[in-house]
């Protein structure tokens, strides 16, 4: 997967310097945080993507299963190509028999707001990690080490790979999607 942030998107909203020793684990963090976010959004809404899946049409359509269709690269039956019009974010063929979409999707640069959350998210998990903490604490209230404490108001629910509701719902409203496709095209 492709994180929405970069290191140096990281590093510039954290206001501080990453070794390079700490790019891999940056990477990481951040791979993690956008798969958890196309997980809320059920979406791949960046890097632009082609993906087969099969479909079993409804009156001859099918929905295509992401949000910012590029094109519809090909729509075959037995690996035979058939007769489709696309319409928006949709694909009609002639019959409700089974068939295989391949299809491009996504954007070619990541969204600002995506990249933030991307950012957001990550932060925590590092704050977490260099208190020692580990990336997820939830249920824990507060740590204390002689002058050093950390309290958590929420119990520790939104550590980690966790965000508000209504950021939730946001990312849902704003990008997310009715299916997934898993795998790319051959």
């Amino acid at each position: 997967m492709t994180a929405f942030a970069t290191p140096d998107e990281l590093a510039t909203r954290m206001k501080r310097v990453f070794t390079g020793e700490e790019q891999d684990w940056l990477l990481a963090l951040l791979d993690d945080a956008a798969a958890f976010l196309r997980g809320v959004m059920k979406a791949a809404v960046y890097p632009v993507t082609t993906s087969t899946f099969t479909a079993w049409p409804s009156g001859g359509r099918v929905d295509l299963p992401q949000p910012f269709v590029v094109s519809v690269d090909a729509v075959t039956r037995d690996e035979d190509p058939i007769d489709y019009k696309r319409r928006e974010d949709s694909v009609y063929v002639g019959s409700d028999d089974e068939c295989d979409v391949t299809f491009t999707y996504g954007l070619a640069e990541a969204p600002a707001d995506l990249v933030g959350l991307n950012c957001a998210v990550v932060s925590s998990q590092i704050g977490l990690v260099e208190a020692d903490l580990g990336l997820q604490i939830g249920g824990l209230s507060s740590v204390a080490l002689d002058d050093f404490k950390v309290a958590f108001a929420d119990g520790g629910a939104l550590t980690g790979l966790a965000l508000p509701d209504p950021q939730l719902r946001y990312l849902q409203n704003t990008y997310g999607s009715t299916g997934w496709v898993v795998g790319s095209a051959p």
